[in-house]
């Protein structure tokens, strides 16, 4: 292992502790209470990611699932973007447990749920008749 000058080691000591401070959850500690007790209070960022096993691409037939997930308290959306549909083209997804025909203006929500949750949904394309193919783009939002 090679040893840092000190000045390089200083400044590689102040970004680390710089980084543990913003992404730690911050933490905040009341001092004792009657009878020798602590009070502590923390705080969770609210973290939300949504990942298809695959393209989101719209053709008859085709399968896949995506993972959900969101720790925001009031729950989340999940919402899909694709190019706008002209007006001879449809397609119907079915997502998780609903079935929703692709809107002409190119935004879609999926799902909306009213509480924290990781969870994996299946989805399938059917009734596709399509001019030009279509990827949808996922995003997932906090509530």
């Amino acid at each position: 292992m090679t040893k840092l000058k000190p000045a390089k080691r200083r400044m590689f000591l102040a970004v680390t502790a710089g980084l543990s401070a913003a992404l730690l959850p911050h933490v905040a500690c009341a001092g004792p209470t009657a009878g020798n007790s602590y009070q502590l209070r923390a705080t969770v960022p609210v973290a939300c990611w949504v990942r298809p096993t695959g393209a989101v691409m719209a053709e008859a037939g085709r399968i896949g699932s995506v993972v959900e997930a969101c720790n925001s308290p009031g729950g989340f959306t999940v919402s899909a973007q694709y190019r706008p549909l002209t007006g001879t083209e449809k397609a119907r997804i079915t997502y998780g447990n609903r079935s929703l025909n692709l809107s002409r203006s190119g935004m879609l929500e999926l799902r909306r749920s009213n509480m924290a949750t990781i969870r994996t949904v299946d989805y399938r394309f059917d009734e596709v008749e399509l001019e030009q193919p279509l990827i949808l783009a996922l995003t997932i939002q906090p509530i």
